[in-house]
């Protein structure tokens, strides 16, 4: 007979066990995809910000000359 060492890895509950007793789902943290209606909004913000800051740089720039 050999001694194996023990698997490092956690051991799952036995299957008949009550719901209550099962661990829970672990949750998904950090980076969530985002749909493509918030790409989308996102994007058009960015668009419409970049605009208006264009144009109070030009404005600011136009009245020191």
């Amino acid at each position: 007979m050999t001694n194996r060492p023990q698997s490092s890895r956690p051991s799952r509950p036995p299957q008949n066990e009550p719901e209550e007793y099962a661990p829970e789902p672990r949750r998904r943290s950090g980076y969530q995809r985002q749909s493509i209606g918030e790409a989308a909004a996102k994007s058009f913000i960015r668009s419409i910000a970049s605009s208006i800051g264009r144009i109070l740089v030009r404005t600011i720039t136009g009245r020191m000359r």
